[in-house]
C-alpha cells in the first residue's frame, strides 16, 4: 500500500501514479495521443473500465499520486534528426579564390580580372551539423541535406513504409465472429428444462486455398511499386536540386561577369569623354557608351531576378523558407560526360525506377487476374457453439458452411474480364514508358553533347580570341588608330560570349542531371542507400 501524500492535490491536478494518466475533472486522457488513434477493438472493455475508474479517481484522492516528472527543457525529442540534436557551430570564413570565369577557362580573361574574387569552397563534414547556407555552397552537401529534409521524399518514404505493412494484413484470415443468444420456452428459467439454454458461438470464414497467398502477393507487388516510386522520387528531387543549383550558379556567375564588364565599360566611357573634351573624340561615342551602359544595367536586373527565383526554388527543395539567404556557389568545374548513349540505354533497362514500377504493375495485375479466376471457387465457414443449460449437462455443436459463387456469370466472370484488361493495360504502359524514356534520353544526350562542344568552343576559342581583340582595340584606341565604336563592338562581343559560356555550361550540367535521373544513376552515394531502403 502506497502512503498518501501530505499535501492534498485538487481534482484538476491529480495524477494517477501507476498509470501516469492526468485527470482533468471527470475526463481521463490516455497518455500519448497515438494510443487514442491506434486503440485496437479488443480494448474497448478496458477503455470503458478505465473511464469508470477515472470518475472514481476524480471524486477521491489518487493513492500514491506524485507529481509527474517534467521533461527537461533541453531534452532532445526521440524523433529528432542529427541536425536538430547537434548544436550549430560557426564555419571558418573561407579564403578568397579566383573568379569562376578565370578558373574555368583556359585563357586568362582581361575582363575577369576586374571581377571580385570568390571565396574558396568550404567542406564541412557531411551530416555532422547543419550546413552554413550563407557560406560557399557545395552541390554535394546540398544534395545530402535534401535527402534528409525534403518533404516530398519523406512523404513517399512514409507511403512506401505503409505499403510494406499491407502484405501481412492481406495474408491473414478474416476476423472471427463471436455471437450469443438465449432460448427459453414458456416461463422456465435456465436449468429447469432441456429447452432453455444460453448459447455462445464462434464463426470463422476460411477462404479457398490459395486466395490469401494471392492477396498477399498483390500487396507485395504494390509495396514493390511504392519502393520504385520512392527511388524515382529520390532521383527526381536530387536532379531538381542540381538544376536549381545550376540556375543559381548561372545567375551568380553572370552577375559577376557583367559587374566586372560594367566597371571596364565605365573606364572606356571615361576615356571617350576625356578625348571629347580635348577635341579628339565624337559626342556620338559618349552617347553610344551610355546606351551600352543602360543595356548592361537592364541585363543585370534580369539576372538578379533569375538568381532570386533559382534561390527560392533551391530553398524550397531543401525545406527552407524561400527568402532565406544563400551564399555564393562553388566555382564551376566542367566535368566530361561519363557515359555513352549505349551505356545510358543499358542503365535505363537495368536501373530505371519508372520501368521497374511499370514491371511491378504487370506482376500485380497478373496476380489480380489469378485471384479473379480463383474467385470461382467457394469459401468456407467453420462454426462451433456452446449451450449452457445451468445445472444440466451442457451441449456442444459444430458446423460448417460454404459461401457459393452463385451469380458467377454476372460477378466472377466480369471480374476475370476486368483483371485481364488490367494486365493488357499494364503491359501497354510498360512499352509506352520505355519508348518515352528512350526518346527523352536521346534528346537529353543530344543536348548534353552539343552543350559540351559549345563549352569547349567558347572556353578555348571564342572568349579568349574576343578578349585578345578587345585588348588590341583598346590599345589602338588609346593611340588613335581605331575609333571608339570599334573598341565598343569588341567589348560587346566579349560580354556576350562570356554569358553564353556560362549558359552552355549550365545547360550541359542540367542535361547530365536529367540523364542520370532517367538512367537511375544516383549522383551521391547516400542516394544509393536510400534506394535500397535504410
Amino acid at each position: 500500500m502506497l502512503k498518501s501524500k501530505a499535501n492534498m492535490l485538487t481534482p484538476t491536478d491529480r495524477v494517477c501514479h501507476r498509470q501516469a494518466i492526468p485527470i482533468a475533472g471527470p475526463r481521463a486522457t490516455l497518455g500519448a495521443e497515438s494510443h487514442e488513434l491506434m486503440r485496437p477493438p479488443s480494448r474497448v472493455l478496458f477503455a470503458a473500465a478505465l473511464s469508470a475508474a477515472s470518475l472514481v479517481l476524480w471524486a477521491a484522492p489518487c493513492r500514491g499520486a506524485d507529481t509527474a516528472a517534467a521533461t527537461p527543457a533541453n531534452a532532445v525529442p526521440a524523433n529528432a534528426t542529427p541536425a536538430q540534436a547537434t548544436t550549430n557551430t560557426a564555419h571558418a570564413k573561407p579564403a578568397p579564390a579566383k573568379s569562376a570565369l578565370a578558373s574555368s577557362m583556359p585563357a586568362k580573361s582581361a575582363v575577369a580580372n576586374s571581377v571580385p574574387a570568390k571565396p574558396a569552397p568550404a567542406n564541412p563534414p557531411a551530416g555532422a551539423v547543419e550546413p552554413d547556407f550563407t557560406a560557399t555552397l557545395q552541390l554535394s552537401s546540398l544534395m545530402s541535406y535534401a535527402l534528409e529534409h525534403n518533404p516530398e521524399i519523406q512523404a513517399v518514404e512514409h507511403a512506401w513504409r505503409a505499403a510494406r505493412t499491407r502484405p501481412s494484413q492481406e495474408a491473414s484470415l478474416p476476423d472471427p465472429m463471436l455471437n450469443t443468444g438465449y432460448h427459453s420456452e414458456g416461463s422456465e428459467s435456465l436449468g429447469d428444462s432441456d429447452f432453455t439454454w444460453l448459447r455462445l458461438g464462434l464463426e470463422q470464414e476460411v477462404p479457398f486455398p490459395g486466395k490469401l497467398a494471392l492477396r498477399k502477393k498483390i500487396a507485395e507487388r504494390e509495396a514493390d511499386r511504392e519502393g520504385a516510386a520512392y527511388a524515382a522520387t529520390v532521383l527526381n528531387v536530387l536532379a531538381r536540386v542540381r538544376i536549381a543549383y545550376d540556375d543559381y550558379a548561372l545567375a551568380y556567375n553572370s552577375n559577376e561577369a557583367l559587374s566586372g564588364n560594367k566597371i571596364l565599360l565605365q573606364k572606356l566611357t571615361e576615356g571617350a569623354e576625356a578625348r571629347y573634351r580635348v577635341g579628339e573624340g565624337l559626342q556620338q561615342d559618349i552617347v553610344r557608351a551610355q546606351v551600352e551602359q543602360s543595356t548592361l544595367l537592364g541585363r543585370l536586373m534580369s539576372i538578379e531576378q533569375d538568381r532570386q527565383s533559382a534561390g527560392a526554388m533551391l530553398n524550397a527543395l531543401l525545406d527552407r523558407p524561400p527568402s532565406d539567404p544563400l551564399g555564393p556557389p562553388a566555382p564551376v568545374e566542367k566535368k566530361p560526360l561519363r557515359y555513352t548513349r549505349a551505356q545510358l540505354e543499358s542503365f535505363v533497362r537495368e536501373k530505371s525506377p519508372e520501368l521497374q514500377a511499370a514491371s511491378f504493375d504487370i506482376m500485380r495485375a497478373q496476380a489480380r487476374l489469378d485471384l479473379a479466376r480463383r474467385d470461382y471457387y467457394p469459401d468456407f465457414v467453420a462454426r462451433v457453439d456452446y449451450l449452457n443449460k445451468g445445472s444440466m449437462t451442457p451441449e456442444w455443436e459444430v458446423g460448417a458452411g460454404i459461401r457459393l459463387p452463385l451469380y458467377f456469370w454476372r460477378k466472377q466472370r466480369s471480374g476475370v474480364e476486368e483483371a485481364a484488361a488490367g494486365v493488357s493495360e499494364a503491359r501497354a504502359r510498360l512499352r509506352n514508358a520505355n519508348q518515352e524514356i528512350l526518346a527523352k534520353l536521346a534528346d537529353l544526350f543530344a543536348r548534353a553533347t552539343t552543350a559540351e562542344r559549345l563549352v569547349e568552343l567558347y572556353g578555348n576559342g571564342v572568349v579568349p580570341q574576343a578578349e585578345i581583340s578587345l585588348s588590341s582595340a583598346t590599345s589602338s584606341f588609346q593611340v588613335g588608330k581605331v575609333d571608339f565604336l570599334t573598341m565598343l563592338n569588341s567589348f560587346t562581343v566579349v560580354n556576350e560570349y562570356q554569358l553564353r559560356y556560362y549558359e552552355e555550361l549550365a545547360k550541359f550540367d542540367k542535361a547530365v542531371a536529367q540523364l542520370e535521373e532517367l538512367a537511375g544513376v544516383p549522383p551521391v552515394p547516400e542516394a544509393t542507400e536510400r534506394k535500397r531502403g535504410k
